[in-house]
């Protein structure tokens, strides 16, 4: 049980960090838009392929689930791309 505790924080820990680095080199990218909308989309990559890798290693991939997981992250990347893009 404590194994399986640990297995999860581990995995939403790495999430956290990865959106974190995310968050952190959009700011100090304020300046330069194109690379904002680079890191927008990786982000929304890293999502979607951390959601897939998370629910195969638990044993509760499906296609749903990625489904899930790639709708989720078109709706954050167009929202994060429309208040980036705004003129």
């Amino acid at each position: 049980m404590k194994k399986d505790l640990d297995f999860l924080h581990s995995d939403y820990l790495f999430l956290a960090l990865g959106l974190g680095i995310a968050g952190g080199a959009y700011l100090l990218l304020a300046h330069q838009p194109s690379l904002q909308v680079g890191i927008i989309l990786l982000t929304g990559i890293f999502y979607i392929l951390w959601g897939a890798i998370h629910h195969a290693r638990e044993d509760e991939w499906h296609l749903k689930v990625l489904l899930e997981y790639v709708l989720i992250a078109a709706l954050a990347v167009s929202l994060w791309l429309s208040l980036t893009l705004r003129a």
